[in-house]
């Protein structure tokens, strides 16, 4: 699956739901979310 997002766009998404993840981990900015596609919506849980 490929899809193109703004760089900006995406961060902004990923700080409001950062207070969640553990930061013990290497990469925590990827760890613990998710990304949908559906329909041509992205969600990022």
């Amino acid at each position: 699956m490929k899809f193109i997002v703004s760089s900006s766009a995406l961060l902004k998404q990923l700080q409001q739901i950062s207070g969640v993840i553990n930061a013990n981990t290497v990469l925590p900015i990827l760890e613990d979310f998710l990304f949908e596609i559906e329909k041509n919506k992205l969600t990022v849980v």
